[in-house]
């Protein structure tokens, strides 16, 4: 009997408990009023703006041009670059390609690529690391990818010329 007693008053206890959370008043945001906008300081928002970045290909093969279309079309998308103009402060990133084999020139390209800084278009530029490899169809997405890792390197390694 005391434990069909102590079982009604548990269940009773749930039922009331129960009922007075769905009592409760939630709060419904209003759909009419407009969300605050948040304004960045210019110092954030230029500090957000990733590092400059001019792409130029010198060569007349098909592969060392999509290797530097694609890279342009990374560092598009990508928060940690910016594509500029030549008047601007930048990591110039200088592409120059030719055919592997000329009877052949679908099999593969060789290419060189130059990293420099300067300050604007007037400007001689200065040196900052270069590189050399091989390019093929299958490898274009791999070598863009790489090449854009390595001018994250060097930007790091050179930021304090953006300052």
């Amino acid at each position: 009997m005391k434990k069909i007693i102590f079982t009604l008053l548990t269940i009773s206890l749930l039922c009331f408990s129960s009922y007075s959370f769905a009592e409760q008043v939630k709060e419904v945001p209003n759909a009419k009023s407009k969300p605050i906008v948040v304004v960045k300081d210019a110092k954030e928002v230029k500090q957000n703006d990733g590092v400059a970045i001019v792409v130029a290909h010198v060569g007349d093969d098909e592969l060392g041009g999509t290797l530097a279309l694609k890279l342009k079309e990374n560092f598009r998308k990508s928060v940690l670059f910016k594509l500029a103009g030549k008047s601007m402060k930048s990591i110039r990133i200088k592409v120059l390609s030719r055919s592997e084999f000329s009877e052949r020139p679908e099999i593969g390209s060789i290419y060189a690529v130059i990293w420099t800084f300067a300050e604007s278009e007037d400007v001689v530029p200065f040196y900052l690391s270069e590189t050399i490899g091989t390019v093929n169809l299958r490898t274009v997405e791999t070598t863009a990818a790489k090449l854009m890792n390595a001018t994250d390197k060097i930007a790091d390694q050179y930021k304090f010329l953006f300052q």
